[in-house]
């Protein structure tokens, strides 16, 4: 199995500018690419992917690939994918974009905002609040509901989800995960706002509480997010907080006399190099216990899944396709659940590991990853029903909808 590529899912006004000032640093910048794979692009994921192989050929090599995309360069690539991302609360994030166009020149809705023709809850409200946004990033080109497909990639498929809100934590665990070295930052991009804009963006949260029901779908997701972050920290044990404690004070040593730096904008032109005091605080015994902490032999955790796949045709009462987990040595053990529960009934699992031709010359497992699953009897027409990869909710695409 090849190395996976690591995948920054760039939720917009989520602290992706300070965030990637981390990344230059992690990856460095020539060696990070810039991929706006968006919603809206429905070309075949072979396009995409050999697109994509065309870039990164002209390149030196390509350590990180990062842009607002959905998830799904694995499908692109068909190589093995590492995904982290950064979640937040849906309405504080889509009122950071509104409040950023006083400051952004360059934002769509400016000439708008700066108008008063466009209000902070008409922005809330209508086509830009878009309370489904987060989770259409996550969910990628699922064929079942967006929450389920959201909640289920959040869990199964991306390595590291962290929210803004705790953006140290979260930061210190993807430095952990992905095994990346102190991971300091100034804060960038940073709103500036005048004292009467202060008080508008007050009153717009005040008055968005409202309008949180527009957002239940990134709602749910964003909780997801938060639970997924706690617990991971806890796996890490103990020294995770002794080592979240230490950064926080390089943190602040850090901020002081940041001054206007925190307004700038930080694209992936260069190298982000952290500002001279910084060496100080790369000499304190801070510093040291992170990087020992951040060096320290892993702890177990559950592995993600990139999971490739389709559900041909269904035929005499047996379904037919292909499923592999591009991050799995082995064949994948699919299950036939309705509504989240297993079917009690024979043939109600099988391993994907029947050689088809096809999937040989595609260069997909070696071909030996093919699957026939009888229907148990009474299944067909069930609800939700869905063919899941064994231990998580990941169901492999059914386009045709052939199960309902």
């Amino acid at each position: 199995m090849t190395a996976p590529h690591h995948v920054f899912l760039h939720v917009p006004k989520t602290a992706g500018s300070s965030l990637r000032t981390v990344l230059s640093r992690q990856y460095g910048a020539r060696h990070v690419l810039y991929v706006d794979l968006g919603a809206g692009d429905r070309r075949p994921m072979p396009e995409i992917g050999a697109q994509l192989r065309q870039v990164m050929a002209t390149r030196p090599p390509v350590t990180l690939l990062t842009g607002h995309q959905f998830l799904g360069l694995h499908e692109a690539l068909r190589e093995p994918c590492l995904y982290f991302t950064m979640l937040r609360d849906p309405v504080e994030r889509v009122l950071s974009e509104y409040f950023y166009a006083f400051s952004y020149p360059h934002h769509q809705q400016r000439a708008e905002i700066l108008s008063g023709a466009l209000t902070p809850m008409g922005f809330l409200t209508g086509r830009h609040g878009r309370g489904e946004a987060q989770a259409q990033q996550i969910a990628g080109r699922a064929t079942r509901p967006l929450r389920d497909a959201a909640l289920a990639n959040l869990r199964d498929a991306i390595a590291v989800v962290g929210v803004a809100e705790d953006f140290d934590r979260s930061l210190l665990l993807m430095a952990r995960r992905l095994g990346w070295g102190p991971p300091l930052y100034v804060a960038r991009n940073v709103t500036r706002l005048d004292p009467a804009q202060e008080a508008a963006r007050r009153q717009a949260r005040a008055a968005a509480a409202a309008h949180r029901a527009l957002f239940a779908t990134d709602l749910a997701l964003h909780e997801a997010a938060r639970a997924r972050l706690a617990a991971d920290c806890a796996a890490e044990g103990p020294d995770f907080e002794a080592a979240l404690a230490a950064f926080g004070r390089c943190q602040a040593a850090l901020a002081e006399g940041a001054g206007d730096l925190v307004y700038e904008r930080y694209e992936f032109r260069a190298d982000d190099a952290l500002p001279p005091w910084a060496a100080a605080v790369q000499a304190s015994a801070d510093h040291a216990l992170l990087a020992a902490f951040l060096a320290a032999p892993p702890v177990a955790h559950p592995r993600p899944r990139n999971l490739l796949g389709r559900l041909d045709r269904v035929q005499d009462g047996t379904l037919h396709g292909w499923a592999t987990d591009l991050l799995a040595a082995g064949p994948v053990t699919l299950r036939l659940v309705a509504e989240g529960a297993p079917l009690p009934a024979p043939w109600a699992a099988t391993r994907a590991q029947l050689h088809r031709p096809d999937l040989a010359a595609a260069g997909i497992a070696g071909g030996f990853c093919a699957f026939r699953l009888k229907l148990p009897e009474g299944a067909a027409g069930r609800p939700g029903l869905r063919l899941v990869a064994e231990g998580t909710d990941l169901a492999i695409p059914d386009p045709d909808r052939l199960l309902g």
